[in-house]
C-alpha cells in the first residue's frame, strides 16, 4: 500500500486533509484516526498479498502438474526403450531384432527430444514453487505485523503524548531560566487581552506623568511668588495697594 493508499483509507475514518508535511500533521492532529488508517492500509496490503499467494499457488499447481505429466511420459518411454533393448538383445531372429532396433531408435530419438522439455517443465515448476513460497513468507510477515500493529501504534501514541509533555515542560523551564537570568520579561500567560490592558494602563500613567510635569513647569516658582509678595508689601507701605486704587478711593476722587 503506497502513500496515496494511506490517505484513501484515512478518508474512511476522518476527513481527508492535504497539505505540507501532511503525514506528521495527521498523526499529531488525530492519532486515533491515523492509527486506524494505518491498520486499514496494512490489512489491505495483506489482502493483496494473500490474493497473490492464491494465484501463485494455482500457477505452481499447474506448472507442477505439467512437469509431472512430462516426467511421467518420459519415464514410460524410457522404460519402454529399456524393454525394447532387452528384447533386441534376447532375440535370436535377425529380422525381429532389426525391427526392434528400428523401434528402439525411434523411441530413443523421441526421448532425446523430450529431455529438454522435461527439464524446462521441471525448472518452471521449481520457479513457481519458489515464488509461491516467497509470497507465503511475505504474507506471514504481513500478518504478524498486522497482529502487532494495534499494540505498536498504541505505544507510539503514548510515546508521542509523553514527548509533547516533555517538550512543554522543557519550554517552561527554558522560559523560567530566561526570566531569572533577566533575558526575558516576566509576563504571565493569561492572554493577549490582559497584556493589552496593561499596555493601556502604562500609556495612561505615562500621559498623566507628562501632564503633571507640564503643570509643574507652568506654575510660578517659589522665587516668583516671593517677588510678588514683596511688590505688594511695598505698595502698601507707600499708601497704595496691590491694585492701582480701591473703589472707595476712586469714588472719593470723583466728589472733589
Amino acid at each position: 500500500m503506497g502513500f496515496m493508499g494511506f490517505f484513501k483509507n484515512f478518508g474512511k475514518v476522518k476527513a481527508n486533509d492535504i497539505g505540507k508535511n501532511i503525514m506528521e500533521k495527521v498523526a499529531a492532529w488525530d492519532p486515533d484516526g491515523a492509527s486506524a488508517a494505518e491498520i486499514e492500509s496494512m490489512s489491505e496490503r495483506l489482502d493483496k498479498i494473500t490474493r497473490d499467494v492464491a494465484e501463485a499457488r494455482a500457477a505452481y499447481t499447474k506448472e507442477q502438474r505439467e512437469a509431472d505429466e512430462a516426467q511421467s511420459l518420459y519415464n514410460k518411454r524410457l522404460q519402454a526403450a529399456e524393454i525394447l533393448q532387452k528384447d533386441m538383445e534376447s532375440s535370436t531372429d535377425e529380422a525381429e531384432k532389426a525391427e526392434i532396433s528400428t523401434a528402439l531408435n525411434e523411441l530413443v530419438t523421441e526421448l532425446e527430444e523430450m529431455a529438454p522439455d522435461v527439464t524446462r517443465e521441471k525448472e518452471e515448476a521449481d520457479e513457481a514453487k519458489a515464488f509461491m513460497e516467497e509470497l507465503e513468507e511475505l504474507a506471514k510477515i504481513a500478518a504478524d505485523k498486522l497482529k502487532t500493529a494495534k499494540k505498536s501504534l498504541d505505544q507510539a501514541k503514548r510515546d508521542m503524548k509523553r514527548a509533547k509533555i516533555r517538550e512543554e515542560r522543557a519550554n517552561d523551564r527554558a522560559d523560567q531560566t530566561a526570566k531569572l537570568a533577566g533575558f526575558k520579561e516576566d509576563t504571565d500567560k493569561l492572554g493577549s487581552a490582559l497584556d493589552a490592558m496593561r499596555r493601556e494602563a502604562d500609556k495612561a500613567n505615562t500621559k498623566a506623568e507628562a501632564l503633571n510635569m507640564k503643570t509643574k513647569l507652568l506654575a510660578p516658582t517659589k522665587a516668583e511668588k516671593e517677588n510678588s509678595r514683596i511688590e505688594a508689601a511695598l505698595k502698601r507701605a507707600s499708601g497704595g495697594s496691590a491694585e492701582s486704587s480701591s473703589i472707595t478711593d476712586r469714588l472719593a476722587a470723583l466728589k472733589k
